[in-house]
């Protein structure tokens, strides 16, 4: 499964568990209901998008390394 993928599949699965969690903790003291999707959204968001960089590792695609220069190169090279 690609990363972007799961990222996604658990921002799902956190939305709708905090959505829950949101919903019963607005039952129980007696607030708004949109108490569970706002709850959610933003718990989905801190998943998904992982400003810190803890969940999800990052990955440099397409990133190119440079080879030092042979020291061979360096002896052919003509001094002044």
């Amino acid at each position: 499964m690609p990363p972007m993928s799961k990222r996604i599949a658990a921002a799902v699965l956190w939305f709708f568990a905090l959505w829950y969690l949101g919903a019963f903790i607005a039952f129980v003291l007696g607030v708004p209901d949109l108490l569970g999707p706002v709850l959610g959204l933003a718990g989905a968001a801190l998943i998904a998008g992982d400003p810190l960089g803890v969940i999800w590792t990052r990955t440099t695609s397409g990133s190119v390394t440079a080879e030092p220069p042979s020291p061979a190169l360096g002896e052919s090279l003509p001094t002044a």
